[in-house]
């Protein structure tokens, strides 16, 4: 599979005098259409990462490369109108737009990026929450529905504009253990039927189980990658008991 995004020594250190440095050297390589669970304690840099993946924020020095486009340099509010095109964002919590119905939320990125949604787009909308069970609740508020869906909610407006990657950080945090898988069942069928790029950062190792592929953060180093099958479940669960850590470059 084609490599869509690329890590070269990627780097992020915060602070001027008092210096940390949350990611060190990483080198990293993400497929196509590959679900990827990234896991570590915390403060491991999980987030961190997501976010300079997601142009949220710019590494300290390194190079970042989204499908051949270098994003090493420049101020990431230049890269919005890229951002809105072609990712979506999935966090723990889902912040929905409580004056707006869920409908209005799931067509969110379309107001941002092209202004009022067309006929056609509004469909889209309607057709997507169908697919995850929530057309029911278009024209309800985010504080009339359950947990499970505002997540969902926030699952169709990541993918309404068809982003060629998706970036989720806890995404399954905030729900119940059932709701929780049930939230990462309907995006995987979701991202399936896309071939999008799926980013999860996680400490549920249950969740991680049903990535493809697992990358593990510890200080701010890549301690292991591996792909799940090739594995095999029983070691997987075994190297994510493991405690010990010896640092790679994948």
């Amino acid at each position: 599979m084609a490599e869509i995004i690329l890590l070269r020594d990627l780097t992020k250190v915060y602070g001027e005098v008092v210096k940390t440095e949350v990611l060190k050297k990483i080198n990293l390589s993400f497929e196509q259409g590959v679900f990827t669970a990234v896991i570590g304690p915390s403060g491991s840099g999980k987030s961190t990462l997501l976010n300079i993946i997601g142009l949220l924020e710019r590494p300290t020095s390194g190079q970042l490369i989204i499908d051949g486009q270098d994003f090493s340099e420049g101020d990431v509010n230049d890269y919005s109108q890229y951002r809105n095109k072609n990712m979506g964002f999935i966090f723990q919590f889902h912040y929905l737009l409580p004056e707006f119905t869920v409908l209005e939320n799931v067509l969110l990125p379309i107001w941002i990026n092209s202004g009022k949604p067309e006929e056609k787009m509004v469909k889209k909308a309607l057709d997507l929450m169908a697919a995850i069970g929530i057309a029911h609740l278009k024209n309800k508020y985010p504080m009339e529905i359950s947990g499970g869906e505002q997540q969902r909610t926030a699952i169709a407006r990541a993918l309404i504009n068809d982003p060629k990657i998706v970036l989720a950080d806890e995404p399954t945090g905030n729900l119940d253990r059932e709701t929780g898988f049930a939230v990462l069942e309907v995006m995987m069928k979701m991202i399936s039927d896309l071939g999008t790029t799926l980013i999860i950062v996680t400490h549920d190792r249950e969740i991680a189980l049903r990535a493809e592929r697992i990358v593990e953060l510890v200080d701010g180093q890549i301690c292991r990658s591996f792909r799940v099958k090739e594995v095999g479940e029983e070691k997987v669960r075994e190297l994510l008991e493991d405690r010990s850590c010896l640092f790679s470059e994948n």
